[in-house]
């Protein structure tokens, strides 16, 4: 059971509402006698809370979970907006889940991270790694190898390297398929290859995955901008050591009853 003495808010900068649903879920949590704080960043802690609830969408939940790695921290993340697969609750059942969670109600998920390093890079990623091309040549040419095999090179808009949790992100719109986020596997979904026959892959987790660039390719860690490999420069992607820990409540909605509700399946 986890025990919650201690708590941050972290609102979405880019959503008004953020602020104000974060104040309620503030002066519900003072009434409970939690101490709590609204945070615009995640700081490093020097003494680290029991809990940090993301108001937002995913973005927001994906920039705190990568600014507590590798602390294991839970994070309840709270949906404001339509998408987001990876929330626990929306806005409106803020203090629901909030009750449910102060009264040991609250689940622990644990989701594995990808840890990618290159030169002058080091990264992870809860959804996925990203190789595309730059501003100045948006195409590229890429040597794949996974285990101890050359999986091919080829040339078109790039690869992401998923998680089972970035399966219904930037991978689900290139293609790839849905897994499962218990499924102990790592996702490689070539972006628009310039050969027909390359499809994605699902690899065991505890395989690593090197990728050489043959012109300048900028690597994305959940989106965002991480590094540049230069010619021939290398980046080599595995499981990362730490996970992300999310915490769910009674009312979180299952994986099927996710899709149906998202991506409007019958």
């Amino acid at each position: 059971m986890l025990e919650v003495k201690k708590v941050w808010l972290f609102p979405s900068s880019r959503r008004k509402e953020a602020l104000s649903v974060a104040e309620r879920g503030l002066r519900f949590l003072s009434r409970e006698g939690v101490a709590a704080e609204i945070v615009g960043e995640i700081p490093t802690p020097q003494s680290p809370p029991d809990l940090v609830i993301t108001i937002g969408g995913d973005g927001t939940l994906l920039r705190a979970a990568r600014a507590l790695y590798p602390q294991e921290i839970p994070i309840l993340p709270v949906l404001l907006g339509a998408v987001g697969f990876l929330s626990s609750c929306r806005a409106e059942e803020l203090e629901d889940a909030l009750h449910q969670v102060t009264q040991g109600r609250g689940l622990l998920d644990r989701r594995m991270r990808l840890l990618g390093q290159g030169p002058g890079l080091s990264a992870t990623a809860l959804n996925e790694f990203a190789l595309v091309g730059t501003a100045q040549s948006r195409f590229v040419e890429l040597t794949v190898r996974v285990g101890e095999e050359e999986l091919g090179s080829f040339g078109g808009d790039g690869v992401v390297i998923a998680t089972p949790t970035g399966s219904t992100a930037y991978a689900l719109a290139a293609g790839g398929p849905i897994l499962a986020p218990e499924l102990p596997a790592i996702l490689l979904v070539p972006l628009c290859p310039h050969r027909l026959g390359l499809r994605p892959v699902v690899l065991p987790e505890s395989w690593e995955v090197e990728v050489e660039a043959g012109r300048q390719t900028l690597v994305l860690a959940d989106g965002d901008p991480v590094g540049v490999l230069p010619p021939g420069g290398k980046i080599l992607i595995r499981r990362a050591p730490k996970e992300t820990v999310l915490l769910r409540v009674p009312q979180t909605p299952k994986l099927f009853a996710r899709l149906r509700e998202k991506l409007g399946w019958p």
